[in-house]
């Protein structure tokens, strides 16, 4: 008779969870271009002229490797929220879901007028000056 330990069932148990999810080669496309059904209400003023957030994930500070993303317009208070990305072993991402991240020491931004015009972000550390 098979035995199933606790660990070994929640870790199958994530993996099903994720496995039924939103995947990507690219996060960053996939949230510009809202490939995937977005948690809160991003771009308010459309995705041509804003800044765009990330937030490179470890698993020192957040349990898994992988990517947080976000965007300005409803960043009233600086804190979030995020749409998060774990990073697979085969190299692709798999969408968990939006969360708030409580350290944002990591924030980068990018415009997202570049971003749409060369297919790449030039990422600068923290929160924009105007």
């Amino acid at each position: 008779m098979l035995r199933v330990t606790a660990p070994l069932l929640i870790v199958l148990l994530t993996n099903i969870a994720y496995g039924a999810q939103f995947q990507t080669n690219d996060p960053l496309k996939a949230f510009v271009h809202s490939k995937f059904q977005l948690g809160n209400d991003y771009f308010i003023r459309g995705n041509k002229d804003t800044y765009i957030f990330r937030c490179t994930l470890t698993k020192r500070t957040y349990k898994f490797e992988g990517i947080a993303l976000s965007e300005i317009s409803i960043w009233g208070n600086r804190t979030g929220p995020w749409e998060v990305f774990k990073n697979q072993q085969n190299g692709r991402f798999v969408y968990v879901g939006t969360e708030y991240l409580t350290d944002i020491a990591c924030l980068e931004r990018c415009r997202s007028k570049g971003y749409l015009t060369s297919g790449r972000c030039n990422w600068e550390r923290g929160w924009p000056i105007k």
